[in-house]
């Protein structure tokens, strides 16, 4: 099952940002199959909590309702539970999150009540959707990347505020637009390293950076408002080469960035000069809070993730090792000749060749770069590192 934190709820507050949040519970609960409500058994009953389950009660009546006493040291303490009974609950589940007093119980009638009705052809089908589509946002704070999130998927499911940092999870959506599915994750922006980190932002660069390890496609976002690439882009874009994974940049905020005719080309020729190792990735200038060219982006989309689908015939495969050896053949290796057998293509995405060998430690990597050269004028794989493994 999806398990979904929300945001906390204050009732009486109208800022901007508690309305966002407001909004986001409300999707929650539209397509929560259950309801978990957690109270703080140190601070004790408060109003907030009675009206907080009003509220409940009133609009998502339909929906199991599982009322949660966290932050007790003794959950058999019956007297610890005493004044929540004004809340007129029958069952009530006293739990000690941090130390874990009382979760699995729960966890237990939690799941028994949860519905059973996806098929193992189905779970099969969504791990296909997920390996083949997942689409992840990343970019330092304030890029826009929740904006663009947002204007992606047509609906405000990422909270966006003036205030960098805003979003501290991932948060994933999967889109159904014109027959083709989107597996979008919005991430935390990626701050520069900093000792000073609290433990909800720690775990937000954790949780961006096991996004990026773990994604097919990344959507890396930055300033064109701030007319340049800082250290800290270059630190992410780095993390996005180490994943192997594919790759479009985007510059965001085109509404409100210079627009002299030479600025996109300078931006073009800064990006590719600075990211040499993203030389494959397509670049687009967006504007998310305007909508400008968002559905140029899912073109974009397409076209990689088809592009990342390509094969290259194994008849073709064979001349192109064929010619790459005769023109120049490999290195010996410890005095010995190596023999290059043949190169195989890997179904994709990702792009990945294996070249069977007589010694695999034994094709330097300046001779591996040689016979990606030469795949590389055989087929183009826009938005995609190609991967090559030696093997026997």
């Amino acid at each position: 099952f999806n398990l979904v934190d929300t945001g906390g709820l204050d009732p009486d507050d109208s800022q901007p940002l508690m309305q966002s949040i407001k909004q986001q519970v409300d999707y929650a609960l539209r397509e929560a199959n259950a309801i978990i409500f957690i109270c703080d058994g140190k601070a004790g009953l408060v109003p907030d909590d009675k009206q907080i389950l009003n509220f409940l009660r009133r609009h998502w009546a339909g929906h199991p309702l599982f009322v949660v006493i966290n932050k007790l040291d003794n959950p058999n303490d019956e007297a610890q539970l005493a004044e929540f009974y004004e809340l007129g609950i029958e069952q009530m589940y006293p739990i000690s999150a941090i130390h874990g007093h009382g979760v699995a119980d729960f966890l237990d009638l939690l799941v028994a009540d949860l519905p059973r009705n996806e098929t193992y052809d189905e779970v099969i089908v969504a791990r296909k959707d997920r390996e083949l589509e997942r689409i992840a946002i990343v970019g330092k704070p304030n890029v826009g990347k929740s904006s663009l999130f947002n204007s992606l998927i047509g609906e405000h499911r990422s909270i966006v505020d003036n205030v960098p940092g805003t979003t501290r999870d991932t948060i994933q959506v999967k889109l159904h637009r014109s027959g083709k599915i989107y597996n979008f994750v919005d991430t935390a922006g990626l701050r520069r390293p900093d000792r000073d980190k609290d433990n909800v932002e720690q775990f937000s660069v954790y949780r961006t950076l096991g996004a990026i390890k773990d994604t097919d496609l990344v959507i890396l976002v930055m300033d064109a408002s701030k007319g340049g690439i800082t250290n800290q882009d270059k630190r992410i874009a780095g993390r996005v080469i180490d994943s192997g994974a594919g790759c479009i940049i985007v510059w965001n905020k085109w509404d409100v960035s210079r627009h002299d005719e030479h600025f996109w080309d300078e931006l073009i020729k800064q990006t590719r000069e600075e990211f040499p190792l993203l030389s494959f990735a397509p670049m687009l200038s967006t504007s998310a809070k305007t909508g400008l060219r968002v559905n140029r982006l899912f073109e974009m989309i397409d076209h990689v993730q088809e592009t990342g689908r390509r094969r290259i015939a194994d008849d073709r495969l064979k001349t192109i090792l064929y010619d790459a050896v005769t023109i120049q053949p490999p290195p010996t290796f410890r005095g010995r000749e190596v023999k290059l057998k043949s190169l195989i293509q890997y179904d994709g995405p990702p792009v990945v060749f294996k070249l069977k060998c007589s010694e695999p430690k034994g094709v330097h990597f300046s001779y591996q770069r040689y016979l990606l050269n030469h795949i590389k004028q055989e087929e183009t794989f826009d938005g995609w590192p190609i991967k090559l493994y030696t093997g026997h």
